[in-house]
């Protein structure tokens, strides 16, 4: 008898133990981390343009990583394995973008010709569209090959994928040179001029003017640098910040986006002509990508955006301050 209750015990006190036990093969007791909230990118019409980290995903090979983050200390703490350092500013002065030639010089700088495989990251909602900004002028420019990381540095980290610090010194860039191929889809420039002639003269059918900001810089309630508070005329209001999955700063399901899009009288059926703008066109060119990502081609960034825009005569341009 006290053989057989010893015995009984002890499997009682093993299968206590068995979930603790079950535990010690993750380091440190952690799960392995749950998929984007995306959920199925392949569903994207553009799918191709969107890479998704999860456990045993890996960067292709000959892949020319670039981080797009907004300083030198974010990417000094951390970064993906072998990534550049391409924050905004080095395609821009003073928030204006550069011109054509020296786009393509600093390109020419990074190793990257049109035809480099291409993978950009940015720090989701906290580099306010450095990402897109990033993919929108590789593509102006006429790159064929490029990514972006679904959820940035975000979900790569909350996935416990790869990172490295500045102390990994890697061979020098191999600079190259650049040649430009403006992509003919982009060649039409989006400027003041063509926004006013588009959308405020004699509002043309078939066009909508979106304005990606958050909506406290919509109504005037905050200026984030520009000359005169409000939103241009028609503008309808779709902060950019809505377009992520709050919990991984994934991107929404192309379902998801179609429904934002949707709720604010949007559609893509009738091959409208999008113009996005932000403030200097960050922002607006993660709009940009998004539509590309699902499909959309009809899309243009208003570079100069808000800025360039409010700092015009008010009367020839003017601005909606409720």
């Amino acid at each position: 008898m006290r053989i057989f209750h010893s015995c009984v015990v002890s499997l009682f006190l093993m299968v206590l133990l068995l979930p603790l036990l079950g535990g010690c093969g993750n380091s440190g007791g952690e799960t392995t981390p749950a998929p984007a909230l995306t959920g199925d990118a392949t569903v994207f019409p553009n799918a191709v343009l969107l890479a998704t980290p999860s456990p045993g995903y890996e960067i292709p090979s000959q892949t020319t990583v670039l981080d797009a983050r907004r300083t030198q200390d974010e990417y000094d703490a951390g970064h993906i394995p072998g990534a550049i350092f391409a924050p905004p500013s080095l395609f821009e002065t003073n928030g204006k973008l550069k011109p054509d030639s020296d786009l393509a010089n600093e390109l020419g700088k990074l190793g990257i010709t049109r035809d480099s495989k291409i993978l950009i990251y940015d720090n989701t909602t906290a580099s306010l569209g450095s990402g897109g900004r990033l993919f929108w002028i590789l593509e102006y420019m006429g790159c064929t090959n490029v990514t972006v990381l679904n959820g940035g540095w975000d979900l790569w980290k909350a996935q416990d994928m790869p990172v490295e610090s500045a102390a990994i010194v890697h061979p020098s860039i191999v600079q190259t040179t650049f040649t430009a191929m403006i992509n003919p889809e982009m060649v039409e420039s989006v400027t003041k001029e063509y926004v006013k002639e588009h959308f405020i003269t004699t509002p043309a059918a078939g066009f909508i003017l979106i304005d990606v900001r958050a909506a406290k810089e919509y109504v005037g309630d905050d200026l984030n640098g520009a000359a005169r508070p409000g939103h241009i005329p028609g503008a309808i209001n779709l902060p950019y910040t809505e377009c992520f999955n709050a919990k991984d700063k994934s991107i929404l399901s192309y379902e998801g986006l179609k429904n934002l899009l949707a709720a604010r009288g949007i559609t893509l059926d009738n091959n409208p002509k999008i113009v996005a703008y932000s403030t200097i066109g960050h922002r607006s060119g993660f709009f940009y990508f998004l539509c590309r990502l699902m499909g959309y081609e009809n899309v243009a960034n208003y570079t100069g955006s808000i800025v360039d825009w409010a700092k015009a005569d008010p009367n020839e341009y003017p601005m909606i301050d409720p």
